[in-house]
């Protein structure tokens, strides 16, 4: 407890002294906390997420930001449930040279998350995208030793190039991002091993557009394990589609892998009559019965026998910035957690409520 405190005067100390040198200073984050009452009457309740951060434009070419996070799900007794997971420094080189060049190089340096990625999936959760273990989504770190990424734009195409490494360079990805009008994606490749060849090739693509007043939404993945060790998935893939029409919201998702050709599977509805208020339902299918998820971080896995994981039936309303929810979730047969909001906690059964704000 000793150390948490001493982080949190270090982190005011650090805030007071930010005006000082830099031009712009923004304060941000999230908050989610959630009680459920599940079928057996057993009572819980926990900080699902608390992540403030801190922006600080220093000047016109560097931008600080620094982010801490908590344990999701755990309460402030210990220092370990209150970490720094952010702190990283992105700096426009281009342009603090002055150069008139036809591309941009930016770098990124500290400790963070790069995320060779822009999530395209259409379920709220992303049960259909990374929730299946191994997911071989191009998303390592953030390291203790830190990391560096370079982030290269080319003017007068539609494409970016992208470098990241670790310290001391053992783990590696490239990406390309970008896209021609409607359909944006990113390839990537990852590295983690010094044996030529290893490593997983990604790809993954969405479309956006309108057709008749109905705005469609159709991503794809599909991601390559080389010299995939015997006995792990080879490769995993997976598409999707939603509808939004009017006040009306309609999305299936669905992903496969090498062990099974249907795996995970979503449908997600949502009705929002009025604009702060919304009714929503989400069904979760596993077929390939190789159930995944993650608790307080630490990862958990069970072996499923029957394919309906659960239905989470619920209705929202923002009071501004905060979402208040309530819902109740119906247990498949083998009672494993589904994840609630977007993934942000999980429930097995039973009625639950939650407040999520952004700020």
């Amino acid at each position: 407890m000793k150390k948490l405190w001493m982080m949190l005067i270090a982190l005011v100390l650090l805030t007071a002294t930010l005006p000082v040198f830099a031009t712009d200073l923004s304060f941000g984050g999230r908050m989610i906390w959630y009680g459920n009452l599940d079928a057996d009457g057993v009572a819980t309740g926990a900080m699902a997420r608390f992540r403030p951060n801190f922006t600080a434009k220093v000047d016109d070419f560097n931008t600080l930001f620094v982010e801490l996070r908590t344990n999701d799900g755990l309460a402030f007794d210990t220092a370990s449930d209150f970490w720094l997971h952010d702190v990283k420094l992105t700096t426009d080189l281009t342009g603090a040279l002055g150069l008139k060049l036809p591309f941009t190089l930016k770098t990124t340096l500290g400790l963070f998350e790069p995320g060779f990625t822009d999530w395209n999936y259409v379920s709220e959760s992303g049960w259909e995208s990374y929730y299946d273990w191994p997911n071989k989504i191009a998303d390592w770190g953030p390291f203790h030793a830190g990391g560096v990424q370079l982030d290269l734009a080319i003017s007068q195409l539609p494409v970016a190039l992208h470098y990241f490494s670790n310290f001391p360079g053992d783990l590696m990805m490239l990406g390309l991002s970008g896209g021609f009008g409607p359909v944006v994606g990113w390839l990537t490749f990852q590295m983690g091993s010094a044996v030529p060849g290893d490593g997983i090739l990604g790809v993954e693509a969405k479309y956006t557009g309108e057709i008749a007043g109905f705005k469609l939404g159709v991503p794809v993945f599909f991601r390559y394990g080389l010299n995939a060790p015997v006995g792990t998935q080879d490769y995993t893939f997976g598409a999707g589609v939603s509808v939004d029409y009017s006040m009306f919201h309609v999305a299936f998702g669905y992903e496969g892998d090498s062990d099974n050709a249907a795996d995970n599977m979503v449908v997600d509805l949502a009705v929002k009559p009025l604009d702060p208020l919304k009714v929503y339902g989400h069904m979760y299918l596993d077929m390939g019965k190789d159930y995944y998820y993650e608790i307080g971080g630490v990862q958990a896995s069970t072996n499923p026998t029957n394919a309906l994981t659960g239905i989470d039936i619920g209705v929202s309303y923002k009071f501004g910035a905060p979402t208040f929810m309530v819902g109740y979730v119906i247990p498949g047969e083998d009672k494993n957690r589904i994840p609630i909001n977007g993934d942000t906690f999980s429930v097995t059964s039973g009625i639950y409520f939650a407040v999520d704000v952004s700020y």
